[in-house]
This record gives C-alpha cells, sequence and structure tokens, in this order.
C-alpha cells in the first residue's frame, strides 16, 4: 500500500514543488481551524453534539454520516495539539473526506491537560466511543466495526484506546458499552513517552509534564502507563502507522511493532510523500492520507 500510495501522488507534488510553495493558512490568533467546508455531496454533519459532561463540563463532537441506509462502519477521529491545545475543528476537512468514502465520523474534542491530566483525555476518547455504539441505530452506524484516527497528540490518545480498550483506563462508564476498536491509525503519534522524554533535553517535555502532571524524575511510572507500548497485548486490534515524509517517518515506532510483530498483531507503515507534522489536513497532503486510512479500514473494519 506505501508504495501504491507513493506512485499516485508523486507527480502531483513534484508539479506542486514546481509551481511555487504552498500556503497554509494557519496563523490568525488562536483559530477555531479552517473554514468549515461543506461535506461532500451526500455527506450530513451533525454539529455540537454533547456525548459527556465530567464534571458538569460538556464535551462535545461532529458527526458526519454518508448517504445511504447502512450501517456503515464508524471512525473515531482525535484531533492533536500537544494535549494542551486544538480543536476538533482542524480536523473537519478530514472528517468530511473519510465520511465520503462511506463511513460515520464522530471528530471529537476531549478535555485538554490545562483542565484535566491523564488519563482525563484517554477517558473522554472512550466516553466518546462509548457514546457512538449507543447511538448506533440512529447513525446508521455498525457497533461492531468501529476504527480510531488521531494525529499528533491525537495518535498518541487513540493509541491509548486501541491498545487498553475495556481492561485499562475504564472511567465511570465501563463496559457499558464497549470502549474496544476494531482498527485504528495513528500519525505523527508518540507512542513512548518514556523514551520521548529521555531523549530530550534534562529530560523536560514542557507538554509531557503538563499532560502527566509531573516530570519524568518525580513520577517515571506514569510516563510508562501513558504509553501505548507499554499496553500492546495479543488483544491490540490492528494498526496502521501513517507519517509523513519529514515527520521523523517510522522512527518512533519501531519498538512497538517490534512487540505488535511477536505477537502476531497486524501493522503497517505508510508514509506520505512530501507531508511534515500535521499536514494530514491540508492539500495537497489531505488526500492521500484520507485515502491511507480508508484503504487500511477498507481491508480492518
Amino acid at each position: 500500500m506505501n508504495t501504491a500510495i507513493a506512485g499516485r501522488f508523486v507527480a502531483m507534488f513534484a508539479a506542486l514543488a514546481a509551481g511555487g510553495a504552498v500556503a497554509l493558512s494557519r496563523e490568525a490568533p488562536k483559530p477555531k481551524g479552517p473554514p468549515q467546508l461543506p461535506p461532500p455531496e451526500g455527506v450530513t454533519a451533525r454539529r455540537d453534539i454533547v456525548y459527556a459532561s465530567p464534571g458538569g463540563r460538556d464535551l462535545t463532537m461532529d458527526v458526519y454520516l454518508p448517504a445511504g441506509e447502512g450501517p456503515f462502519p464508524g471512525v473515531l477521529l482525535v484531533h492533536g495539539g500537544g494535549w494542551t491545545g486544538g480543536s476538533r475543528h482542524a480536523f473537519q476537512p478530514v472528517a468530511a473526506m473519510l465520511a465520503g468514502h462511506g463511513h460515520v465520523v464522530a471528530n471529537v474534542d476531549y478535555r485538554l491537560a490545562t483542565e484535566a491530566k491523564f488519563p482525563g483525555a484517554v477517558l473522554d476518547c472512550k466516553a466518546a466511543l462509548r457514546w457512538m455504539r449507543a447511538h448506533a441505530g440512529e447513525l446508521r452506524l455498525d457497533p461492531e466495526r468501529i476504527g480510531g484516527v488521531g494525529g499528533s497528540a491525537g495518535g498518541h490518545l487513540v493509541g491509548m484506546v486501541a491498545t487498553t480498550g475495556d481492561r485499562k483506563f475504564a472511567g465511570e462508564s465501563a463496559g457499558q458499552p464497549s470502549a474496544t476498536l476494531k482498527a485504528a491509525v495513528l500519525m505523527g503519534a508518540g507512542v513512548d513517552q518514556v523514551a520521548r522524554v529521555k531523549a530530550a533535553k534534562n529530560r523536560h517535555i514542557e507538554n509531557c509534564s503538563i499532560f502527566f502532571g509531573a516530570e519524568y524524575a518525580e513520577n517515571p511510572e506514569i510516563y510508562a502507563e501513558g504509553s501505548p507500548i507499554t499496553h500492546v497485548s495479543a488483544e491490540t486490534p490492528p494498526l496502521l502507522f501513517l507519517d509523513g515524509e519529514f515527520d521523523q517517518p517510522g522512527e518512533r515506532y519501531v519498538d512497538m511493532r517490534k512487540k505488535l510483530d511477536a505477537l502476531g498483531v497486524t501493522n503497517e507503515f505508510v508514509m506520505i510523500p512530501g507531508a511534515r507534522h500535521g499536514q494530514w489536513g491540508a492539500e495537497p497532503w489531505r488526500t492521500p492520507f484520507v485515502e491511507a486510512m480508508a484503504a487500511f479500514f477498507e481491508k480492518t473494519l
């Protein structure tokens, strides 16, 4: 799949490079994200749905529904932002395009680390997943075929959901219904927070210390507990690691993929030519990113 995707888009990237740089409008102060583009033909959007209210704080999602009777496979979509920023609006173009491939897509917000320390955001993602299953009928969703997609910090959170399922970090609604994923796509995700912080100067990464509520030296156990690689098991669903060419492609996943291989868990790596970290939502890279997701889910959901 990696070779096929690269082959299909390399000519497009070369042409773009020859024609000049692609401008990305990301610099407005505290933006909500890209403009709310109209969904593809046949896709409808339901916005600002409250899926959970931890401590009285309403958490919302937008749901994108494909045309047809279904039931359709679903996707939980989780934005990045270093756990301390960002919102679901940045993933709106990805959500709409993925729904156009025949998926019910729930594009979610979660509590940021400035509001709730680990495992708060993991619990929120699982609450969103349970909400999807509880409303499967009205969404024309097959509750047995739900995958996850996350980028950067969102990729880490989806990795945590995929590797822990109903076994850990279950929250108040444990098993009612299930918070398991059938497959997941991790983009630019930190899957080993211990290795990551050990490689940093003075073993300090500001976002990590905020997310975990402690420096690594103060509580190394929580950094391990908050790493998807720690929770890999034979029950881990198929995983696609999806990186841009200029985003340390594949390097961060080597040890986790070795563990997955040893356990016989299906896993793949795909590199998108020309893309940097976080460019999964911007063209010309959005299309190959989404097509890689859709191709993987076609095999696994």
